[in-house]
């Protein structure tokens, strides 16, 4: 893999780091674990985990069809991009310790799972890995101008912020995860 630009190694290091977290952590939880919560109003682990990858399925294609169309980058692997306010607006809603929680809008709220739950986790782990790839990809790509519309909401941020947004996404559900394994009732 070519060197990547800084500021995609440091997403993609982030990114990397819940995906470790990840398998430590819910490999070898069972089924039970991973339905339950403390609180019919909390999500499981298995329905963060759905809502990951829903957001994921969604949004991936929305970026590989903005890339596929761009430059190579060039001279723009040596330049540091910007985030415009609504850039670091978007990034800053979805990153742990945001000031106000988001509504989940309908198409990201998580389905029940009936049966073995092994194959959410593997979905979830392929999600990430297309992500990786997009972010790989990405590196390659001129990358400044490129708006994406979320299919979430009216800003339009950066192709650069999205790509962190959505790492700062799956960090803040993984804080939840996380909350949800030191939680003294969660089941041995």
């Amino acid at each position: 893999m070519p060197q990547l630009r800084r500021q995609i190694q440091i997403i993609v290091d982030r990114q990397k780091a819940v995906v470790s977290a990840a398998h430590q952590r819910l490999d070898g939880l069972t089924d039970a674990q991973l339905r339950w919560t403390p609180d019919p109003k909390q999500w499981s682990i298995v329905d963060i985990v759905d809502h990951l990858i829903r957001v994921h399925a969604t949004t991936s294609p929305i970026l590989m069809r903005e890339l596929l169309p761009a430059p190579p980058a060039g001279e723009e692997v040596n330049k540091e991009l910007s985030y415009s306010f609504s850039d670091r607006t978007v990034v800053g809603i979805l990153s742990p310790g945001a000031r106000f929680k988001l509504p989940v809008p309908k198409k990201f709220q998580p389905m029940p799972h009936h049966g073995a739950l092994g194959h959410v986790l593997q979905h979830l782990y392929d999600e990430f890995e297309a992500f990786q790839v997009i972010l790989e990809y990405a590196n390659e790509k001129q990358l400044k101008g490129i708006k994406v519309t979320p299919p979430t909401g009216p800003l339009r941020p950066s192709i650069l912020a999205y790509l962190d947004a959505t790492v700062q996404h799956n960090r803040y559900h993984w804080l939840q995860v996380e909350a949800l394994l030191r939680d003294p009732k969660f089941p041995k």
